[in-house]
């Protein structure tokens, strides 16, 4: 972070929306700008458990629209946040079916090309799904910040939105907000253009709550009131696409989704002669309709 500049324009389109239902439900009944949301999410690896061939492990899950008839089921393609959560279950997996962990492994797959396997089911109306497990200490430390803010409270020993609801969960992305509105801060960065300097802002949102917390004391460094001016918020990812998804405000092209920097080590090592930041492959078409 070279610089920290307000940007109230944007403060509607995330501050009140903290929290929010699945993925699939926000997609439901959007008009989609797909290519411009599938750009800005293509740098951004998750990881899958996939056998010799490539191909997903699934797993079948009762259809959220016949919950009580269980021949009615949806095959539900997994995707970890984390490169060593993905190995967690991959070794756990090895432990109960060594047979099967002999040929599978933890493989890339970005995240547009989750998004995309998502909206392609959505459309085709096709018996599959899509879950996104976040870092379980990443989503610990989402929750003790919507519960400081109070977006989230205690009821009978559940968590529940400040409206009531039950909290959903999801994979949390930290942003840099304004320390009295909770709205997001733009990052202003110096680029090249043809030779030529530009000033490009953006609005970055982190996977991972130390990346942005290395980031701000960085900048505090330079901007000693950042220190009092600023605090860290979250937004879930399922919100953050819909709202992509969802409007067309020019203003939303700027948000960027920083990976793990865990991640992008993990790409790096594993490729080492493919550029930093290059697409990861994406997640397979969906299965055919039974």
């Amino acid at each position: 972070m070279k610089a920290l500049v307000r940007w109230g324009a944007i403060l509607s389109l995330v501050g009140g929306t903290l929290v929010g239902p699945s993925m699939i439900q926000q997609m439901s009944a959007m008009a989609l700008p797909e290519e411009q949301v599938l750009k800005q999410l293509t740098n951004v690896p998750l990881f899958m458990i996939t056998n010799q061939q490539g191909q997903p492990l699934t797993y079948a899950a009762p259809n959220p629209a016949t919950p009580n008839d269980k021949t009615k089921q949806v095959q539900v393609f997994t995707f970890f946040v984390s490169q060593s959560d993905a190995q967690t279950a991959l070794t756990t997996l090895k432990n109960g079916k060594p047979d099967l962990a002999k040929v599978a492994k933890v493989s890339p797959a970005s995240l547009s090309g989750v998004i995309q396997f998502a909206l392609n089911g959505k459309k085709q109306n096709s018996n599959v799904g899509v879950d996104i497990i976040p870092n379980q200490q990443q989503l610990q430390s989402a929750v003790s910040i919507l519960k400081q803010s109070g977006e989230l409270v205690d009821k009978d020993g559940k968590l529940v939105t400040k409206a009531g609801q039950p909290f959903q969960g999801g994979t949390p992305l930290f942003f840099v907000a304004d320390s009295k509105t909770g709205g997001p801060i733009a990052v202003e960065i110096t680029g090249k253009e043809n030779g030529q300097d530009k000033k490009v802002r953006l609005v970055p949102f982190y996977f991972s709550q130390q990346d942005l917390q290395s980031e701000l004391e960085q900048a505090k460094k330079q901007r000693p009131d950042l220190a009092t001016s600023t605090k860290i918020n979250v937004v879930m990812l399922d919100t953050l696409v819909a709202t992509l998804l969802s409007n067309n405000d020019p203003t939303v092209s700027e948000f960027q989704l920083v990976p793990p920097r865990e991640s992008i080590d993990f790409l790096r090592q594993q490729q080492p002669a493919k550029a930093p930041g290059a697409p990861v492959p994406a997640a397979p078409a969906p299965a055919p309709k039974k």
